[in-house]
């Protein structure tokens, strides 16, 4: 299971209480039975079979109500934990024999990869229209996210602030820095940081003010921005990892592991084992002092309660380096269809009406945690009349414009998989940021050469 999945999982569980309170329970969803209630499905139904990560109850009712709602369209869903990625082939497989479902949600980071394999169909104006959306109703980058040589591949669900930096208040109070105001330069980024750790005589740590690896996965991309690594994700024919750039980013989280003996230790001490709600968070629990994750880290408020969540936990933006600029990463799932789907009409009908705005706040935002592409959704009461999610937006906003990790290329999950690789040499002190560097810059070059022979790519 993959980290980002781990973390998607995590969610769902957090956001657990919160489904009740929608009125949702596992007695109303069935074994991820979409059918409506009560009723059969119309002779003529078409079926729409529809492929989901996660087995979440939440979506399996948004299948119900709409099956409710249009008795001629039967939404069918399908369980696939790696349909994001297709890491196991099965969405490959179901479409070179011709048997593909209907529609997917899948990460951005791949829709240039499966266009330029021909796993998935762009979608002409016509069933964009049908969809309900335009291009001007999506955060740019939202959009551009899914569009590959010109044509487009899916509609945006959400695009999501991944590396907020929140911080305990309370341990800020400790520390001696104000509880309600985080860092602002990147000076006092790390004067932070060094004023929260705290390790005792014999050398153990006991408390640790920032782990640059501690988060989110792709925390290495937000570093390297920082740090101005100038890469190259191989959407103009080339990769570049191995910058200038880059191997400071990586020195500098080097240096933060070496103060402690290494990644493993610093990691079996923010991370207990078999600990269970707000205990097994290094920031709720006051191990950490601030961390880099993204806004589905409101979730946690089901743990601790809102009120509690908000009185302790703060947030904003990672300052940027002298004579840098704010940056946030962004990334977002998408709606796609496979190559050789049909009913393109129906299909877009339900997507439509899963991203209506108050429905992808309920749907979306509540149960998962996720900030809409769709702009007009963050109007909505969920969003616009909650504090924390006010809080992240304006975090959002002092970061500047909405910017994607890197513009889509058929070996963008390669690249951020090699990426991460290397960090993890890196931190754990078994290789250079040089040396990491250049064996992922192969890595992700062999990849490229292998996708720029495949249609699609521009040729």
């Amino acid at each position: 299971m993959t980290k980002r999945l781990r973390y998607l999982l995590l969610s769902l569980l957090l956001c657990a209480p919160l489904l009740a309170a929608c009125g949702i329970s596992s007695a109303d969803t069935g074994a991820l039975s979409g059918r409506c209630p009560g009723t059969k499905p119309a002779k003529d139904a078409v079926t729409i079979e529809w492929w989901v990560a996660w087995a979440n109850p939440t979506l399996t009712r948004a299948a119900q109500e709409f099956n409710c709602a249009n008795p001629k369209i039967l939404v069918k869903i399908t369980l696939y934990p790696n349909v994001g990625d297709d890491r196991q082939g099965k969405l490959l497989a179901a479409t070179v024999g011709k048997s593909p479902p209907n529609v997917v949600i899948g990460y951005d980071d791949v829709i240039a990869r499966w266009a330029s394999q021909g796993m998935i169909q762009p979608l002409g104006d016509a069933a964009v229209r049908a969809s309900g959306s335009s291009a001007e109703d999506f955060v740019p980058e939202a959009w551009d996210s899914v569009r590959w040589q010109g044509h487009t591949y899916g509609i945006p669900i959400d695009w999501d602030p991944d590396t907020l930096l929140w911080w305990n208040k309370e341990v800020f109070a400790d520390a001696g820095l104000d509880p309600d105001r985080g860092p602002r330069t990147w000076a006092e980024f790390e004067d932070y940081a060094r004023r929260i750790d705290r390790v005792d005589a014999r050398g153990r740590i006991t408390r640790l003010g920032f782990v640059p690896w501690s988060g989110w996965e792709f925390n290495d991309i937000e570093f390297g921005h920082l740090f101005d690594a100038g890469l190259e994700s191989g959407a103009n024919r080339r990769v570049t990892l191995n910058t200038p750039g880059m191997r400071a980013a990586l020195e500098w989280e080097a240096s933060i592991a070496r103060r402690y003996g290494g990644a493993s230790k610093v990691n079996s001490f923010t991370y207990v084992a078999n600990a269970t709600g707000a205990a097994a968070d290094p920031l709720i629990s006051g191990r950490l002092g601030m961390m880099a994750v993204g806004d589905w880290y409101l979730g946690n408020r089901q743990v601790v309660g809102a009120k509690e969540f908000r009185s302790k936990i703060g947030v904003g933006v990672i300052p940027p380096r002298p004579g840098g600029r704010p940056y946030l990463c962004h990334s977002g799932w998408a709606f796609m269809m496979p190559r050789g789907a049909g009913h393109v009409e129906e299909t877009m009908k339900f997507v439509a009406w899963m991203l209506d705005d108050h429905r992808f706040a309920r749907y979306f935002g509540a149960a998962l945690g996720w900030a809409p592409a769709k702009k007009s959704s963050r109007t909505v009461p969920f969003y616009a009349d909650d504090p924390m999610w006010q809080a992240v937006f304006a975090a959002n906003a002092r970061a500047g414009a909405e910017r994607q990790w890197l513009p889509p290329s058929p070996v963008l999950a390669e690249y951020y998989r090699a990426l991460g690789d290397a960090e993890e040499q890196v931190v754990n002190l078994k290789m250079t940021p040089a040396r990491a560097l250049a064996e992922a810059d192969s890595i992700v070059q062999q990849a490229l050469e292998v996708a720029i022979t495949e249609r699609n790519y521009g040729d």
